[in-house]
Formats: structure tokens, C-alpha cells, sequence
């Protein structure tokens, strides 16, 4: 892997920061309750502010910081940084995953069902004579992993299992 540029460390630290919201919410807590877990007070320098901006992706978090999130989500931190850097350094172009909607909008894969109508749609406005294929950046991929009810890294591991059907 070449040195990554500004903006693809911006996009891992979104990239990660979206694993952690993931993780949070699978366990079903508030981000209140992730810091209580963690044992945070009123005067430990973990506040809420500075939990959201981990999860958003603004601030960056030191390798004991990312330890002490992971042990308090029962992730594991070595497994956290690798989907990460997967999803952020993967083989798609500048964290772009390329999708194939016509293959998305007849896909069998339950993960990806819920899906199919927007990629039906997005499907007929392409030109003609235009592949329809859409190129989604880490936002998109969020929000479609809201609509599929699923984490964006397993959404993009549905997404890049379907492009290599």
C-alpha cells in the first residue's frame, strides 16, 4: 500500500468511526450508555462530544483509545482496524465500491433485498447505452446500509460479493 493521502486517512478515520457506531448500536446503547460502560464520570476526559466525533470520523483516536472502545463493544481491535482498512484501502477506487444495479435489483441475497427497488429506479434513469453501474462513496454506503438494516462493512462485503458473481 503507497502512503495515503489526507484524504484517504479522513475517509479511514469516517470509514472507522462508522464501525464503532455499528458496534454501539448492535449492542443497543446510547452513546450515554456506551460511556457509562466505560466507567466515564463527569470529570473522565471521555465525553459524549468526544465519543460522537470518534464516530463521526472528526477526531482521530489513539490505538489504546481504539483498544478501550473494542473491549468496552466486546470487538476485537485488530478485527476492527482490518475491516476498516478494507473498507477504506480496499480494492475499490478511493474507497468507492462500484455496484452493478442491475445485478443488485436481482439479487437473491437477502442481505441485499431491501436494496433492489432503489436500484431498480437508479437502473432506468442511466443513459442508454450506459452500464448501469453506480460508484458509492463511505456516505452513501451508510445510508444505504441504514436502509438494508445492516453494518456498512458487511453491506459493502454483500455489494462486492454481488459484483463478483
Amino acid at each position: 500500500m503507497n502512503t495515503p493521502t489526507s484524504e484517504q486517512l479522513d475517509q479511514f478515520a469516517r470509514v472507522l468511526g462508522d464501525l464503532l457506531r455499528s458496534a454501539r448500536k448492535e449492542r443497543g446503547w446510547t452513546r450515554k450508555q456506551m460511556r457509562a460502560e466505560m466507567g466515564a464520570d463527569d470529570e473522565d476526559e471521555v465525553s459524549l462530544q468526544t465519543l460522537a466525533t470518534y464516530e463521526l470520523g472528526t477526531r482521530r483516536l489513539s490505538v489504546e483509545r481504539l483498544v478501550e472502545l473494542c473491549a468496552v463493544l466486546e470487538q476485537r481491535p485488530d478485527q476492527m482496524l482490518l475491516r476498516a482498512t478494507a473498507l477504506a484501502f480496499g480494492s475499490d477506487h478511493d474507497g468507492r465500491v462500484k455496484v452493478d444495479l442491475s445485478a443488485l435489483a436481482h439479487t437473491t441475497d437477502p442481505r441485499l433485498q431491501p436494496l433492489q427497488r432503489w436500484a431498480t429506479v437508479r437502473a432506468r434513469q442511466c443513459p442508454v447505452g450506459r452500464a448501469p453501474v453506480e460508484e458509492l462513496d463511505v456516505h452513501a454506503l451508510t445510508a444505504l446500509a441504514g436502509i438494508a438494516g445492516s453494518p456498512m462493512y458487511e453491506l459493502v462485503q454483500a455489494l462486492r460479493e454481488l459484483r463478483g458473481a
